[in-house]
């Protein structure tokens, strides 16, 4: 749900809605969504028990072994309830996880790729188990299915080949962990609104975001984004709490990171960045509500937007320190200190707030209102949701390399 980024969430062309021909005809019934699964993990074996069997799958270079055995290339199993367990090897984070998908695994350089193709509707509700918190209400809950479907479908892919991660750079999806009486709320919070989208006054589905905390006022996409298509505008929201931070920042670490945001888009800024930044060095351009839309060098040579800022200055921090660009800039003639509010990049949905509006008796319906109000929700057609999914080119802005819920 984090987002330094969240969920975390969240801009994504056409999404792969489609199931692969290794999908069974379960899958292959409606909208489907894949995802890259373990990709962090980077797992070169692992336990798959499904269908009354247990199989042990591992990578050998480019190949697979099945319970030790030469398989092939690619194994592709179809849809039932899988449980993976990730080898020993891929670290402390390696639980076990729990899907009703079909999947396609392969070997790559002795890595294993396991893409897993869920049915729309079992992705929504494993989203909305990982992304909010225990305890959400009901309506939040509800309000949280609508956004994450509407931005599966609407958002464009961010990786190869079509398929999303299972990070909150896409959106999370865990593979339960969770209690069950959550795991159950989010299943009945997707039943509930099965099929309803945020569908913009062209007829798009929108990419909606979402996100953990606002701090008590939303960021305006354009500005966070610089695109549209998200549905959603700068609003107050007087009942998220403040959930205010404080990080001290090393002028050096902050100078190598900012260095490293800018590698890739602007070399030029980058060979621009000072050894260090000290508080002096930065200058700092807010928009709506607060939310800090530019960092650039005092004198020229290099901006970033606030998101990328917010989270360059977290990296140098060691993650989680800097939540949001939500802040201001203090330190004086020393280090920068950021004092800030709020926890993700700020547009769309603020989970918290969403969390108060439903404890207060507010609908989902209403709740989604509050935060975009250039959208409708609307059920999708028997069809293909995104035969009207806005052009590419008018989204282009959502996070680039990850979503700060």
């Amino acid at each position: 749900m984090l987002l330094l980024v969240g969920p975390g969430s969240a801009s994504h062309a056409a999404p792969s809605v489609a199931a692969p021909a290794a999908a069974s005809s379960a899958a292959a019934a409606g909208p489907s969504i894949e995802v890259e699964l373990l990709a962090r993990l980077a797992p070169r074996r692992i336990e798959l028990e499904g269908g009354g069997r247990r199989r042990s799958v591992a990578a050998a270079g480019d190949g697979l072994r099945v319970d030790g055995e030469p398989a092939g290339a690619v194994l592709s199993l179809p849809v039932r309830t899988w449980r993976i367990v990730p080898g020993a090897a891929a670290g402390p984070a390696a639980r076990p996880r729990t899907y009703r998908a079909a999947l396609r695994i392969r070997a790559e350089r002795g890595v294993l790729r396991v893409r897993a193709t869920l049915a729309l509707e079992d992705y929504v509700a494993g989203v909305v188990a990982s992304e909010a918190l225990p305890g959400t209400p009901r309506e939040a809950l509800r309000a949280l299915a609508v956004v994450a479907r509407s931005y599966a479908l609407a958002a464009p892919p961010r990786h190869p080949e079509g398929a999303r991660c299972d990070l909150a750079h896409c959106q999370l999806l865990r593979g339960g962990g969770a209690d069950r009486a959550h795991e159950a709320a989010a299943r009945a919070a997707a039943r509930a609104t099965a099929g309803e989208v945020l569908r913009l006054p062209g007829g798009a589905v929108a990419a909606a975001p979402f996100h953990a905390a606002c701090g008590g006022h939303t960021a305006d996409p354009r500005q966070a984004f610089g695109g549209e298509g998200t549905g959603a505008a700068a609003v107050a929201d007087p009942g998220c709490p403040p959930a205010r931070w404080r990080a001290a920042l090393d002028p050096a670490a902050l100078a190598a990171a900012v260095r490293a945001a800018l590698a890739a888009s602007d070399p030029a800024g980058a060979a621009a960045v000072p050894a260090r930044l000290g508080a002096p060095d930065l200058a700092v351009r807010a928009g709506a509500g607060g939310w800090v839309t530019q960092v650039a060098g005092a004198g020229g040579g290099w901006a970033l937007g606030g998101d990328a800022f917010a989270r360059a200055a977290d990296a140098s921090a060691g993650r989680g320190v800097v939540r949001s660009s939500r802040f201001r800039l203090g330190g004086g003639a020393g280090p920068p200190v950021l004092e800030g509010a709020g926890h993700g990049h700020g547009v769309g949905l603020c989970q918290a707030g969403a969390a108060r509006r439903a404890r207060g008796g507010e609908g989902y319906r209403g709740i989604l209102r509050a935060y975009f109000p250039a959208a409708t929700v609307e059920r999708l057609p028997d069809g293909p949701p995104t035969e009207r999914s806005a052009d590419v080119g008018a989204r282009r802005a959502l996070p680039p390399g990850g979503v700060r819920r």
